[in-house]
């Protein structure tokens, strides 16, 4: 070390001044002519109020879910747009419909079906920015470990996409599909380049789910020698949000028997939701009797109907479709 009281002098003002550590600033001052590069020694997220500028000898980046180390893995995922809160919502919605019931975990798997909604998170967030969750209040909840808060920060998301799904073939076909085909033709043609790593981790989770919306229209030919589009799983995001909705706020989950205010007996397939509080209407199909079995309802088959939600009483089990 120096035994020069001025040289010692001059390295910490130096390391102070740049952020350096004053052996790097000792050196520096015996080779100023001497090039060479700071090494990032390590990183973190921003503090409030930074924009993902390079501080010197650290990777720095705008807070995440998975920043929060001391919350637990759920609350971040749920936390996660797009894809961890999409894969939440599914799980969760299987898991309402089914429990653990191992017979229907290959048929309904919910693996299969999280793709689609997480395509429509990302594309709400991307031409709504009202829709982005707040940055501040979201971290709040996830580093409190609160999963109820969290879902209070995105439930206008969560509502946003269950009123843009449909489980009617001939809405998805006309508005919804023709939605999805254009962001993904965006989303291709987008040629901005990304300033810092973390814009570049968003755009490739973002071009995995329009490549995979891609491949569901591609046609193959299958075993048999025909030609076949594996297409999406359409119906599957509406139901799921209906659900987990349904449980959060109130109101009939699809599937449930109500008993209209005409006395006749439907089931429930979709909601439709308002600004804030439970479902203001619902899709329903009228239950006829069972031809097959006497006794029993079934579902009819066709277009169903909106009725008010003041229309629909829960009906007691026990007369139900088999």
């Amino acid at each position: 070390m120096p035994t020069d009281r001025k040289k010692k002098a001059a390295a910490r003002a130096l390391a102070a001044r740049t952020g350096w550590s004053y052996t790097a600033a000792l050196r520096r001052l015996d080779s100023p002519d001497r090039p060479f590069d700071m090494m990032t020694v390590g990183g973190g997220p921003c503090p409030p109020g930074c924009n993902e500028n390079r501080h010197l000898g650290l990777a720095c980046w705008t807070w995440r879910p998975e920043d929060a180390k001391g919350s637990s893995w759920q609350v971040r995922q749920w936390a996660d747009l797009p894809s961890g809160r999409a894969e939440r919502v599914t799980q969760q919605a299987h898991e309402m419909r089914h429990g653990d019931d191992p017979r229907r975990s290959t048929y309904d798997s919910p693996w299969r079906d999280r793709w689609l909604l997480a395509l429509i998170y990302a594309m709400l967030t991307d031409q709504r920015p009202e829709l982005v969750p707040d940055p501040g209040a979201l971290r709040t909840a996830v580093e409190a470990d609160d999963l109820a808060a969290v879902d209070a920060v995105m439930d206008p998301l969560d509502r946003a996409a269950a009123h843009l799904t449909t489980r009617d073939p001939e809405q998805w076909r006309a508005d919804v599909r023709p939605r999805l085909d254009a962001y993904a033709d965006w989303v291709e043609a987008d040629d901005a380049i990304p300033y810092t790593w973390i814009e570049s981790e968003r755009g490739t989770r973002r071009w995995k789910l329009v490549e995979k919306w891609r491949q569901a229209w591609e046609t193959y030919v299958n075993l048999d020698g025909y030609r076949q589009v594996r297409g999406a799983p359409w119906a599957a995001p509406k139901r799921d949000l209906d659900t987990v909705l349904t449980a959060r706020h109130g109101g009939h989950a699809p599937g449930t028997q109500v008993r209209l205010d005409d006395g006749s007996p439907a089931r429930v397939y979709a909601a439709e939701w308002e600004q804030d509080g439970p479902p203001g209407a619902y899709w329903v199909r009228d239950l006829v009797p069972n031809e097959y079995r006497p006794g029993q309802l079934k579902t009819a088959m066709g277009p169903g109907r909106c009725v008010d939600a003041a229309e629909c009483l829960a009906d007691p089990p026990g007369t139900g479709e088999h």
